[in-house]
């Protein structure tokens, strides 16, 4: 969807750095439709296709930001020790309906078109999750090698928003490096996922409430997200996810520069 130009402006940048580059086919993205995870797996066939021997793959977006330097990324990756860490838990009542029924895309929008689905191949478990994970190598070889994900990838081909369980539903089938099993005492929420701490108004209260998963936002609500303020900072640094979500620099400048000059030093006293 963006201009010639402005691929043109990004490929001359990455054309600086050797481990820098443009995915080799671009897609144009619906929300919440199939083209949302083909971009990502033609992210992940180019990078497991480079002569690097890279040992995990992160996935993020355009408004997240590190909470960590890059030191201590690398020692949060080692101390998986070969495990992957992403959000995958038992689909909810009110989202079982994205992947019971046909979905299309009409009119630039994903729209049921009255059909129901299919059983999902091999009986795989549904599970529920996000599109922003960290996952080992081999994990990204099953998704693009395995015969069991290739059903499952074309199964899910017309659901609605099958970024929000596909990756989650791979993490528990057995034979997939670093995968769990599927029974729910091993589910993973994404607070406990090290990905990216995102907060949702509905589970934020105050600071001494037992019911609240995290305090209250600091800066606003987007879509029931809350856009970082620079009051939200202290709370999370202090934090184990590896990124948060989300930041707008046009709206509040300061939570971003702080964050920056915060990394910078830390990074900076590492070398020391």
């Amino acid at each position: 969807k963006a201009p010639a130009s402005v691929f043109a402006a990004i490929n001359a940048i990455t054309s600086c750095f050797p481990n820098v580059f443009m995915v080799s086919k671009t897609v144009d993205v619906v929300y919440a439709g199939w083209t949302r995870v083909q971009a990502d797996l033609n992210c992940m066939a180019d990078l497991y296709n480079t002569s690097t021997n890279w040992k995990y793959f992160i996935n993020l977006c355009g408004q997240d930001f590190p909470l960590k330097t890059n030191l201590e990324i690398v020692q949060a990756l080692r101390s998986l020790k070969g495990g992957n860490s992403l959000e995958s838990e038992e689909m909810s009542q009110g989202k079982k309906k994205r992947v019971m029924n046909v979905y299309q895309v009409v009119d630039g929008q994903i729209q049921p078109i009255g059909k129901t689905k299919d059983p999902t191949p091999f009986n795989l478990p549904i599970l529920s999750g996000n599109a922003y994970i960290v996952v080992n190598r081999g994990y990204i070889r099953s998704v693009l090698e395995d015969k069991r994900i290739k059903a499952l990838i074309e199964w899910a081909k017309d659901t609605y928003s099958p970024d929000e369980f596909l990756w989650a539903t791979i993490q528990r089938m057995p034979g997939v490096p670093g995968s769990t099993w599927p029974n729910r005492k091993f589910d993973m929420t994404d607070i406990n996922a090290i990905a990216r701490m995102v907060k949702w108004r509905m589970h934020e209260g105050s600071e001494d409430s037992l019911q609240a998963a995290y305090p209250e936002c600091k800066g606003h609500h987007v879509r029931s997200i809350c856009v970082y303020g620079a009051g939200d900072l202290q709370w999370l640094i202090e934090q184990h996810h590896l990124f948060a979500n989300k930041f707008d620099a046009d709206r509040d400048p300061i939570a971003v520069h702080c964050l920056e000059k915060y990394l910078r030093y830390k990074a900076l006293i590492e070398l020391v």
